[in-house]
């Protein structure tokens, strides 16, 4: 194989409007091009404490523990799903879209019990109807998707789910990656 017969990657610029990827602005894009930094460096540790308070200040926590994930949007919530979850314990999964489809199946990949609360994909679920599927067993968490970019979906009145969530004494974790 003679190296010399590809070229280098020069990709047409192009103007994103999918659910993913996005545009990315072009400060990101020259830091991105910026040499490696070792993750004992000083220089990454000013900037981990950054990104670290940063992170807080949109989630609007004073947790220490808060720490930025390096991944695909289906990465953040395995790893939201596997520190919640072991083996046996029973979930209640809101369905209404592919991203639903695969939150039921990383819960189910981790061992856990897995109840399906399903609406035709596109359509949306009501605080009520939360409610009550909670009531069928003790979960120890609820998920779900917030904007089902698969079909355009948005959710509302999440406070109300989450508040019926922890009304039940169940989690709540929300897909929020759209």
């Amino acid at each position: 194989m003679d190296v010399a017969n590809y070229r280098n990657l020069d990709l047409a610029p192009r103007i994103l409007l999918g659910p993913g990827p996005s545009m990315v602005p072009a400060r990101v894009l020259q830091a991105l091009a910026t040499p490696p930094v070792g993750y004992m460096d000083p220089q990454y540790l000013r900037v981990m404490a950054e990104v670290k308070e940063l992170l807080r200040y949109v989630f609007r926590t004073n947790n220490k523990m808060t720490l930025p994930i390096s991944g695909t949007g289906s990465a953040g919530m395995e790893a939201a799903l596997c520190n919640f979850i072991e083996p046996g314990d029973s979930v209640l999964i809101a369905v209404n879209g592919f991203f639903g489809e695969r939150l039921a199946e990383i819960a189910g990949r981790y061992g856990a019990k897995v109840d399906r609360l399903e609406r035709p994909w596109g359509e949306i679920f009501t605080p009520a109807e939360v409610d009550q599927a909670l009531k069928k067993e003790r979960y120890k968490l609820l998920a779900m998707v917030h904007g089902e970019t698969s079909t355009g979906t948005l959710q509302i009145k999440v406070d109300k789910i989450a508040a019926a969530a922890h009304r039940h004494g169940a989690l709540m974790v929300l897909d929020t990656v759209a």
